[in-house]
């Protein structure tokens, strides 16, 4: 308790710059006599504090005082501030405190270098992000309507187990109910998620979500698409995938599952997209095609 004690004094001091020998025994709820005892011991550690006498006296620090300097280097104290940053970002709870006392001690503040807004545009998905949170950080079950490649609608009651950001989407990793097994929710097509009041006890380790493979095979696929797209194709497409050609067009050779996902992704680019290969894509697009014809007749 009295190395706790100790501790806080300098952090008070660090914060006021000046405070009495009675507002501290008054919020230690100690006697004055052992805060003076405490001053002593302080100083005999080696922290510069002293008393000052007058109107606007007190205990105060030698100005520019920085806790243990020598136990953190410059980058790692930035380092730390940083980290505590990143959680903020992501709205962790009960982080502010912790940042301010943090930059009081290291005497510095670090400009916020970073900002995370996890909705889409013209959609606020931060409600529904504030849920997951939640219930991930409680290990709490949420219940909700899910809606997979096809468009099928199906109720679930899943543990939640953590947030993965994958090639340009959120991902909700959950052990399903239904199924007994970890699976793999794509955020924008979860709807309508309550938290239950019912908590949890496994954890992300308990599983090796990392190591399953994918039951889907991929499929390669060669495609040509216009110049003009250049900015989705250097956007969206690594770049040992891309092959600029002679008259300035791209070549791309992708892989992915063959599903009704990567047909609409396909013909999302219109006109500026020619499948090469396979003849079984290109004649799979070129019924899409006629029906979207029939839908303008």
């Amino acid at each position: 308790m009295k190395i706790n004690r100790l501790f806080e004094i300098v952090y008070l001091l660090l914060e006021k710059n000046s405070i009495t020998s009675k507002e501290l025994a008054e919020y230690f709820e100690v006697s004055v006599r052992t805060i003076y005892r405490d001053i002593d011991v302080l100083s005999s550690a080696g922290i510069p504090v002293y008393f000052q006498r007058g109107k606007s006296g007190g205990i105060k620090l030698m100005d520019n005082y920085v806790i243990n300097k020598s136990l953190l280097s410059q980058n790692e104290q930035n380092e730390i501030l940083y980290a505590l940053q990143s959680l903020n970002a992501t709205n962790y709870p009960n982080n502010n405190k912790t940042l301010s006392k943090l930059s009081t001690i290291f005497n510095k503040k670090s400009d916020n270098w970073i900002k995370i807004d996890f909705s889409r545009y013209n959609c606020d998905d931060s409600t529904l992000f504030e849920k997951i949170k939640e219930a991930i950080l409680t290990k709490q079950t949420v219940k909700f309507n899910y809606f997979n490649t096809k468009g099928e609608h199906y109720e679930r009651t899943a543990d939640p187990l953590n947030l993965w950001f994958k090639e340009k989407a959120w991902y909700l990793f959950a052990y399903c109910h239904k199924k007994n097994d970890i699976r793999q929710f794509k955020i924008t097509r979860i709807k309508n998620l309550t938290l239950t009041n019912e908590y949890f006890e496994k954890t992300i380790k308990d599983f090796e979500i990392n190591n399953k493979k994918n039951t889907v095979e991929n499929v390669k696929i060669i495609v040509e698409i216009d110049k003009s797209q250049a900015y989705r194709v250097y956007d969206e497409f690594s770049e040992e995938s891309i092959n600029k050609m002679e008259n300035g067009d791209f070549e791309i050779i992708m892989e992915y599952p063959e599903n009704e996902w990567i047909y609409g992704y396909l013909l999302s680019f219109g006109e500026h997209l020619k499948v090469r290969k396979p003849e079984r894509i290109k004649k799979i697009l070129f019924k899409k095609i006629a029906k979207m014809k029939e839908n303008y007749k």
